[in-house]
Parts: structure tokens; C-alpha cells; sequence
């Protein structure tokens, strides 16, 4: 566990990745889906971007992915340069020990590429699916994660809260590549939760998309977040991150680009409408109130919840974001609901060729992206 402070501060430069659920498209094979999605993880290979992450969801045509570690474990061999990040490992679903094994291989396939994303999990639903409450599971990641890390660490393995033989050391014969451990994220929607991700110096996804808060809010709370992990950091107490590295904090937004906005919110329009069906399924089918009615496509549109337009359009949706928000990460999720892959892979190369140089220059010096996380990191 690293107790130095970092060597940098939050004004490094900008970093934008690709986040996916890899959800069900009507009428599409599943193994033709995961080819999809790798031809579109190799064109973010070729550059702009710096780590894919994907989700973990169970008993959703939202998650066609509930085991991430087998799908990054195939995106390893395809892919040179892009990190990796399971985003998120739901810890409490796991043994602990089969789950720092699982870490350690992705690590070394991937020639030190993987980020491990954890978490509590976020829907009680799926949580149930495997007879856990809630409690259970915030009780589960608590005992088990710092023992995850520990085995990490030192490449030996201690079963918390064992006894007798259960509780002897086992040494790990796969030990990480990355010493002392891959970079660790924790996406969250709940504001209480930033000062502890900042005191434990965890990189951070804030909202979820179409349900993110203003920017506002986004603001205020990485302005909490570098303030806290700095203060942790002068103290020696950073738990999670790592020596020299400043952590990112960062948001999720569903992207489409084309040649026109007309072009793109036509593409986007009917495949958000499928993508909304998935990311719903569970909550509607155990009659939830938390998702009530179908989104309002324009409406999310116009608060910047979806980012869609030609490169021009996007690129100031993107820079409002980075300016307003106080981040230094944005992770884009361009393949969803019933775009097909021919689309995404526009879209992908557009962000990547106009949007991001169009942003950089946006946010380059001290009225851009510096002052604006700079901000961030002071105490609000």
C-alpha cells in the first residue's frame, strides 16, 4: 500500500477511455456480439485511449458479459496497448482467493495492461440472485477486499476471519506483474462515498450516464475528492494508489458521432430506446419504481447526459464537461443497444481523430483543464 504522496498533481493531462456493459442486441448471436465488441476494442487499441472498462452484470440482457475476467482475458490477445479494467469485479460475488488468482493471470496476459475496478455491487436484485442482502454484500467487501490487496501485495494469501487450517498462508505461484498492484477503480453514484475514495486514493467513475448528476454536482464533489486525497497523501495514509500517480476522477457518458447532428441523433434515437429496455429489464421485471417510463432522448440530449452530434457538437459537450465538471477522465460508452458495429467503429475513429485533439486544445493551459481540476483539488 503506497504511503507517499503522489508526485503529480491533478492537472496532468486529460484521459478518456471506453466503458461497456456489452448488451444484448435483438436477433444478434452472442458469439457474433463479443466479435463486435473486440473489432471495436482493437480500433481503440491504435490509440487515443487509455483503458476499456467493462461492467459486470447478472441475469440482464444489460451484462452479456457476468464473467469480465473471461472476456478480458480474450481482449489481452487482441489488443498491445489499451489497459484493461473489469469495471466492476462485485467482490462480494467472489471467493476471494479464486478472485486474486483471476486477477493475477489477467495481469500477466496482458503484459501489465489490467486496472481492476471493484465494488459492493449496485443492484440489490443481482445481489439476491446469489442469496446476499445488501448488508451481506457492504459486510463481504469490507472483509474481503483489503485481503485481496494484501495478497497482491505479497503474493501470499490469508483467508480473513479463518481459523484453523482454513487459515493457513497460500502462496500465490501467479503473482501480479504490476508491482505492488494493478491501479485500483471504484465507480459510484453516491456522493457520501468520495472522501473515503479520495482518503484511499482509488480512481473514481462518478454517475452513470443518462443517470449522472449535473456538472455541478460532479464539480463539487471532485473538488471533495483531490482535497481529500491530498490531505491523505500529506498524511502517509493513501491506502490504494499508487507512488507517483495522481488518481482520476471521472464521469461516463453514452456517445454517438457522425457527419451531422441530425445524422448522429437519428442513429442514436431508436438504439438508446433498445440500450434503455436492457440497462431496465431487472429493475421492471421486479416491479422497482426506480426507472418509471421510457427516457426522454432529447431531453437527456440537451442536459448533456447523452453526448450526440457531429465532432464539432461533441467536442463542446465534452469540454463543457471536462471545464464544468472538474474531471480529469471521461470513459465514453459508444457501442450499446442496437447500433451496429459498422456505426460504432465510426463514431469510435471520429472521437478519437477530431473530437479529443479538439478537446485538448479546448482545455490546454491555465484557462483550460488545468485551472479547472486545479480548482478541483482545493478545498471547496
Amino acid at each position: 500500500m503506497s504511503s507517499e504522496p503522489a508526485a503529480q498533481d491533478p492537472q496532468q493531462d486529460l484521459e478518456f477511455g471506453l466503458f461497456d456493459w456489452i448488451d444484448a442486441h435483438t436477433g444478434v448471436p452472442t458469439a457474433q456480439t463479443y466479435d463486435a465488441r473486440l473489432r471495436v476494442l482493437a480500433e481503440a487499441d491504435r490509440g487515443g485511449f487509455s483503458t476499456y472498462h467493462i461492467a459486470e452484470h447478472h441475469g440482464t440482457p444489460l451484462g452479456l458479459a457476468p464473467s469480465p475476467s473471461v472476456f478480458i482475458a480474450a481482449a489481452a490477445r487482441e489488443t498491445e496497448r489499451i489497459r484493461l479494467a473489469p469495471t466492476t469485479f462485485i467482490v462480494p460475488l467472489y471467493d476471494p482467493l479464486r478472485l486474486v488468482q483471476e486477477i493475477a493471470m489477467l495481469d500477466q496476459l496482458s503484459h501489465g495492461r489490467l486496472d481492476v475496478g471493484v465494488g459492493k455491487g449496485s443492484s440489490p436484485i443481482e445481489a439476491a440472485m446469489y442469496g446476499l442482502t445488501p448488508q451481506d454484500t457492504a459486510e463481504r467487501f469490507e472483509a474481503l477486499f483489503p485481503a485481496i490487496v494484501a495478497a497482491m501485495e505479497s503474493g501470499r494469501f490469508r483467508r480473513p476471519g479463518a481459523e484453523g487450517t482454513a487459515a493457513e498462508e497460500i502462496e500465490l505461484h501467479v503473482p501480479v506483474y504490476q508491482r505492488p498492484h494493478p491501479p485500483l477503480w471504484y465507480p459510484t453514484s453516491n456522493a457520501d462515498s468520495i472522501p473515503r475514495l479520495g482518503d484511499e486514493g482509488y480512481n473514481v467513475l462518478f454517475g452513470f450516464g443518462f443517470a449522472s448528476p449535473p456538472l455541478e454536482v460532479v464539480r463539487e464533489q471532485s473538488r471533495i475528492f483531490f482535497a481529500h486525497f491530498r490531505e491523505s497523501a500529506a498524511r502517509g495514509e493513501v491506502r490504494y494508489s499508487l507512488p507517483g500517480r495522481t488518481p482520476r476522477f471521472g464521469m461516463l457518458r453514452h456517445v454517438v458521432v457522425a457527419a451531422s447532428d441530425r445524422e448522429a441523433a437519428a442513429i442514436a434515437r431508436s438504439a438508446f430506446a433498445d440500450h434503455y429496455t436492457s440497462f431496465t429489464h431487472l429493475w421492471r421485471l421486479h416491479g422497482s419504481n426506480r426507472f418509471t417510463g421510457p427516457a426522454d432522448f432529447d431531453q437527456l440530449v440537451a442536459e448533456r447526459k447523452l453526448f450526440v452530434g457531429s465532432p464539432e457538437t461533441v467536442a463542446a459537450q465534452v469540454t463543457e464537461a471536462v471545464t464544468v465538471g472538474g474531471i480529469n477522465y471521461l470513459a465514453g460508452a459508444f457501442a450499446w443497444g442496437s447500433l451496429d458495429v459498422g456505426t460504432v467503429l465510426s463514431s469510435v475513429r471520429l472521437f478519437r481523430d477530431e473530437v479529443i485533439p479538439a478537446v485538448r486544445s479546448e482545455t490546454a493551459g491555465p484557462a483550460g483543464l488545468a485551472a479547472s481540476v486545479a480548482g478541483s483539488a482545493t478545498p471547496a
